[in-house]
């Protein structure tokens, strides 16, 4: 297998599964996943278009061509029948890592780890640099004839750009809103009272007596026992004692529950089995 790492300045990110793995749609292993949209003629696209070109001949030699026909893993956002949002006029590749990738704030020193963060940074429409590994891959049958060549790739790492308008949404500011600030302070007088609160546990109620009163208050445990030479308070069996003794007649037990009587218990036969 060959493969090499590619940088991918300033792409866009689409349909990102980056907090859980998504299940494959022809089962496999859950992956975390991102599509990346470049315009054909930036950057990115010439450097990735460069390494999928080297993989493949080095990979497939004369048959590279034929491969990456059937099988390359950057696409033609026109291709598709319905192109989703800033698909169309674009070159797009999805890459996917059984492990969640490394994820970068703008400042490349700080690492992204919260879902809540991963989710405002990385919603698809923003602006992102990410790393691939461009690979080789060769599947075969259990004789070992090949199925299936081609070129894909693996999702290292993604950093945060820039902010954008998200794809498949609308983006609202403060400016898009009317300022109600008059209108709230007019209809003050309106505004229900808040609720009385409940007073803490432990904290002290009026009318009630407090609980660390000195005189008539319960005893603490272990205070209030008897006095040395006085006599021993009445203890109840403890479980397990106070059977009766040896040659003495044995309490009657009442039945457990659940037990029903045998039919030999009723009428003195053994039942034959």
């Amino acid at each position: 297998m060959e493969k090499v790492k590619v940088f991918l300045p300033d792409v866009r990110i689409s349909y990102p599964s980056l907090v859980e793995p998504r299940a494959g749609l022809q089962g496999g292993d859950p992956k975390y996943d991102a599509t990346f949209l470049m315009a054909p003629d930036s950057g990115a696209a010439h450097s990735l278009n460069a390494a999928v070109q080297d993989i493949a001949h080095r990979a497939f030699g004369a048959s590279a061509e034929k491969v990456l026909q059937q099988n390359s893993p950057v696409k033609r956002g026109d291709d598709r029948e319905n192109p989703p949002a800033g698909y169309k006029g674009n070159l797009y590749i999805t890459a996917r890592a059984k492990i969640r990738p490394d994820l970068r704030d703008s400042n490349p020193q700080i690492m992204i780890t919260d879902p809540a963060t991963i989710q405002d940074r990385f919603r698809g429409g923003y602006h992102v640099n990410a790393f691939v590994e461009v690979y080789s891959y060769e599947a075969k049958a259990a004789t070992g004839a090949v199925i299936k060549r081609g070129v894909a790739a693996m999702l290292l790492g993604i950093q945060f750009k820039a902010y954008d308008k998200p794809f498949g949404g609308v983006s609202l500011s403060a400016s898009d809103y009317p300022d109600e600030s008059q209108s709230a302070a007019a209809s003050s007088e309106y505004k229900p009272e808040p609720a009385p609160m409940a007073p803490a546990a432990g904290a002290y109620a009026p009318g009630a007596a407090p609980a660390n009163a000195r005189y008539g208050s319960a005893p603490q445990q272990g205070y209030g026992q008897p006095r040395y030479g006085s006599a021993p308070a009445v203890q109840a069996p403890q479980q397990g004692y106070g059977q009766p003794r040896y040659g003495s007649a044995p309490a009657a037990q009442a039945p457990q529950q659940g037990y029903e009587p045998a039919p030999d218990d009723l009428n003195g036969e053994s039942v034959p089995f």
